[in-house]
């Protein structure tokens, strides 16, 4: 059986398991706190073929905790909750679980000196309120938690399983790894698989362009899966398969990868962590090249992707100037630091229109350039690839997004460029 009639008809009937991730704590709902937990939680579940259909924030506000308990426990079959479960007041999730469940706080004295010796052996002095600790919601199973002083508990029947995690990231990865992992493939083995995602980069090439090219797959294929997500100078297709063993899976998702690679073309840049970045480095490489970098809009930040993995022999230099230093540092780079490539990122003069413009925040483009060694001596004043301008807001400053957009410009001309030589050699 060929893989895509493999895929086609594997299990068509079968019942994928569900979660839901609930995060707690009022600093989520400020703003204060990044909920990174979630993010990391659903890519842990989907990579066991558990299907993540819910993500939930709740403040430290016991009511409301309660609902989104009960609701997720009512609606998903596995429910993962972090954060809440501290010694202060406003750590409320023990509290909600024995209301969802209609249950008393039991006190584990195991457990109370268990914290006390953890805390002890750490320095730090037991007091009243981290007895709270060691209340836990009747019914409720202890999970092991050697890595801090939180708790973690789980609620289980036939059906169901709910875990509750500190909100701290470290201690919930490494429960999810020990804990959560093999009890999941305790209790649904029958219907778990191995889910993996491919990213496809695509430079060059919109959203939009790259559906038209691939949207009879996306409309046709049902394992692998695909998803479009757009970014500067780039769109990834997500392609994930799913089998009962990596092998399987693997196998199942390679026939789409192909077409996909073969019908993107040139536009083809990478498969997961390839990225216009690192592949302009590799080719860098493989033609024997030094780039030398020019930024006055980024205060460097253009340059940073390229200096994290660029090896010094491929690095002529990357310089912070002003508008007025552009043109007697290309000459620089190129003769004191013999640079064959020199990337621009600047910003041009405002149009008479955006000068004139109303609005509180100016008008104004990014632009990037690339000039080229000829002979031993800079191009002057010749751009090897078409500049690229775009219309941006600034106020004061260039936005995150400006300086998103002109790091992503000069990576896109130089991809373009080196694309276009042949090796060295």
């Amino acid at each position: 059986m060929s893989p895509k009639a493999e895929a086609r008809d594997a299990e068509p009937n079968r019942i994928p398991v569900t979660a839901a991730v609930l995060s707690t704590g009022s600093e989520l709902m400020l703003g204060q706190t990044v909920d990174t937990n979630s993010a990391w939680i659903s890519a842990f579940l989907s990579e066991r073929g558990v299907s993540v259909t819910r993500h939930v924030s709740v403040g430290d506000d016991l009511p409301r905790l309660t609902e989104a308990v009960a609701d997720c426990f009512a609606r998903c079959e596995i429910t993962l909750v972090t954060g809440g479960l501290g010694p202060t007041e406003d750590d409320l999730t023990r509290l909600a679980v024995s209301r969802t469940l209609n249950s008393s706080l039991v006190f584990q004295p195991l457990l109370a000196e268990e914290i006390d010796r953890h805390m002890t052996t750490r320095g730090y002095k037991f007091s009243d309120n981290n007895l709270r600790q060691a209340w836990l919601p009747g019914g409720s199973r202890l999970v092991p938690n050697p890595w801090g002083t939180a708790p973690a508990f789980a609620v289980e029947n036939d059906e169901r399983l709910m875990v509750f995690m500190p909100g701290v990231p470290q201690e919930m990865k490494n429960i999810m790894r020990s804990w959560v992992a093999p009890n999941l493939e305790r209790k649904y083995s029958s219907r778990l698989r191995v889910r993996l995602t491919t990213v496809l980069r695509v430079a060059g090439l919109g959203e939009s362009r790259v559906d038209e090219i691939i949207g009879h797959i996306i409309r046709d294929s049902s394992n692998p899966t695909l998803g479009l997500l757009a970014g500067p100078y780039e769109t990834r297709i997500l392609v994930t398969a799913e089998g009962k063993t990596r092998e399987e899976t693997e196998r199942i998702g390679a026939p789409t990868i192909e077409e996909i690679i073969s019908l993107i073309g040139d536009n083809y840049v990478g498969r997961d962590g390839e990225t216009m970045v690192s592949t302009s480095v590799k080719m860098l490489q493989d033609r024997g090249l030094k780039l030398g970098l020019i930024d006055c809009v980024t205060g460097g930040q253009a340059a940073e992707p390229f200096l994290k993995i660029l090896p010094k022999e491929n690095l002529a230099a990357a310089l912070v100037v002003s508008p007025a230093q552009i043109k007697t540092e290309v000459e620089r780079l190129f003769v004191q630091f013999d640079a064959d490539l020199v990337g621009v990122v600047s910003r041009p003069e405002l149009t008479e229109s955006s000068a004139a413009s109303t609005d509180e925040d100016e008008e104004f483009s990014v632009r990037s350039q690339l000039f080229q060694k000829i002979e031993g001596e800079a191009k002057d004043e010749t751009e090897v690839a078409k500049e690229i301008a775009v219309a941006d807001r600034l106020v004061g400053r260039a936005s995150v997004q400006a300086k998103t957009r002109a790091g992503a410009f000069m990576t896109w001309q130089l991809w373009t460029f080196l694309k276009s030589l042949s090796p060295k050699g």
